[in-house]
């Protein structure tokens, strides 16, 4: 403040908002209004909002980590808004947090919370855990490597729902489908026993088919000699599992002395609608008319 020629220098090291002081300088008073001005704030930084999306199979495990402030000094972790629990299937551990043998039901939106003198943080996981089995497409798509990285999986039953019914009695001719669909990490292989035994193709006239993308077996035109017990064999380094279907080829039945050209699976192919005749004492089969008596289940070739 310059007064006259002369300047007056105030030093008030302690200032409200507001202040008033009355001074005098030689003979004259004066009243002094003056305020401090102070810096703005520090501003609170803003929660951020991040989602990272997951999907898994059933019985697979499933690890979400939060990345954290150096200074965190809380953390809470939510799924649908409410606070998770843990218990036999799931651990946390601060920042992480680990699904073991995850269902559907473990699917939602989960969120980790965390509080620090630099602000708060939550970062949300969507979860999505789905029991669809993957193309061939897909399978073929997938890289070695990263294949590698996953967790270790025993081979399981993806629809064990849809493999109750053991026991299928089909009519003969007809195209027959066996499904074990399953999966494990890495992904297991799939073989089929008949009767406890090996079975490759040249085992039965016809062969078959395996699919590996749908975990089946398909034998088209079954006859009688088709019959009996088929098991599927999954199984990975970690693990094997297996289940069988048992197999009844049904149809009208053979005569000893003629039967009838359609449906039955053990006749000749006939050239006409009609019956053939068998001669028990040998020689060809002769056209002839259909017995009056009833079928035996087992016919007799006289040759």
């Amino acid at each position: 403040m310059l007064h006259g020629n002369a300047w007056l220098s105030l030093i008030c090291p302690e200032l409200r908002a507001a202040s008033a002081a009355l001074f005098s300088f030689g003979s004259t008073p004066f009243l002094l209004f003056f305020s401090s001005l102070s810096p703005n704030p520090p501003a609170v930084p803003k929660a951020k909002m991040e989602v990272e999306s997951y999907s898994a199979h059933p019985g697979e495990l499933l690890q979400l980590r939060c990345r954290l402030r150096d200074d965190v000094q809380s953390i809470n972790w939510v799924r649908d808004g409410v606070q998770l629990p843990e218990n036999n299937r799931t651990r946390i551990t601060g920042d992480e947090v680990e699904l073991r043998d995850v269902v559907p039901e473990d699917s939602g939106l989960y969120a980790c919370m965390t509080n620090s003198p630099s602000g708060s943080d939550t970062t949300y996981f969507s979860v999505n855990i789905s029991d669809a089995l993957p193309s061939a497409e897909d399978d073929d798509d997938e890289d070695d490597s990263s294949s590698e990285e996953k967790e270790a999986i025993a081979p399981y039953w993806t629809y064990p729902e849809k493999m109750e019914k053991k026991l299928h009695a089909v009519p003969a001719a007809k195209t027959v489908k066996f499904k074990c669909p399953s999966s494990g990490t890495p992904n297991p292989t799939l073989r089929w026993l008949k009767n406890g035994k090996e079975f490759k193709p040249d085992h039965r006239i016809g062969g078959y088919k395996v699919r590996q993308a749908t975990w089946s077996i398909i034998m088209d035109s079954v006859v009688p000699s088709d019959k009996g017990n088929y098991t599927c064999i999954v199984e990975n380094k970690y693990g094997s599992i297996n289940h069988t279907y048992q197999l009844d080829v049904v149809g009208e039945h053979c005569g000893v002395q003629g039967f009838r050209a359609q449906p039955c699976p053990c006749a000749p192919k006939l050239e006409h609608n009609g019956c053939y005749t068998m001669d028990r004492q040998g020689g060809a089969p002769r056209e002839g008319p259909h017995p009056p008596t009833p079928c035996h289940p087992t016919p007799f070739w006289g040759f």
